[in-house]
């Protein structure tokens, strides 16, 4: 896959991630915003279901590269980027590189990782998963330039554009912010403050992913339960 000799298919891969991909990039080499999918089921909204990693930085992988050998390319990419910062997670958080690289190793190839592999979006948004915890940790306790290495990191992960993954990071931020509330490890209030101003500044830099798939939740034909 690496070298582009076979490339991924298998299941949503090829039936879901893939059609996305030659739409996205199909649109961008005409100079287009794909916001509207006409080929597929009579027409459907593109940008606002928010995995299609529209404004995702990312994707210029994809949008640049052969699209047979860069999508696969995309993907394993990820899987390394995601092993590389819980290393560094967990090396900051145990002092002991040892048992940082088997974090690292244990959290690329584990079950779901690897079966994130036929989700580009998924995939993606594991891959920054340990790093917003790492940065988001730093900014709240340290403000400054650390917050907004933060923001940063939760925005590339924002606009990946995997729900299930993001809610989870943020609870996890959630938990962590507490603890270091109750610890007493800094200022309880300045640590509420930069939280909630993490969260604020994220959502406003992903605003133009975000208000779109909020509308189209708003008129989706799914009830709410």
């Amino acid at each position: 896959v690496l070298w582009g000799s076979t490339t991924f298919i298998f299941r949503d891969f090829g039936m879901f991630g893939y059609p996305l991909a030659y739409f996205h990039r199909e649109s961008f080499w005409r100079g287009e915003l794909p916001l509207w999918n006409p080929l597929s089921n009579c027409g459907l909204p593109f940008l606002a279901q928010w995995n299609t990693l529209t404004l995702y930085p990312g994707s210029l992988i994809y949008l640049l590269l052969p699209l047979s050998w860069s999508l696969s390319f995309f993907c394993l990419a990820h899987l390394f980027w995601g092993g590389l910062g819980m290393y560094v997670l967990a090396y900051r958080w145990t002092q002991h590189r040892l048992g940082a690289g088997l974090a690292g190793v244990i959290f690329a190839f584990n079950g779901l990782s690897l079966n994130a592999l036929m989700w580009p979006n998924i995939e993606a948004t594991l891959g920054w998963l340990p790093w917003v915890i790492w940065l988001g940790q730093r900014g709240w306790r340290e403000g400054g330039r650390a917050l907004v290495w933060a923001v940063l990191a939760g925005a590339m992960q924002m606009l990946a554009g995997g729900p299930e993954p993001i809610l989870f990071t943020w609870l996890i931020l959630l938990v962590l912010a507490g603890g270091d509330w109750l610890s007493g490890a800094a200022d309880g209030a300045r640590i509420l403050l930069r939280f909630c101003l993490l969260g604020l500044l994220v959502a406003l830099v992903c605003a133009a992913q975000l208000l779109p798939f909020q509308e189209l939740l708003a008129h989706s034909q799914r009830d709410r339960h």
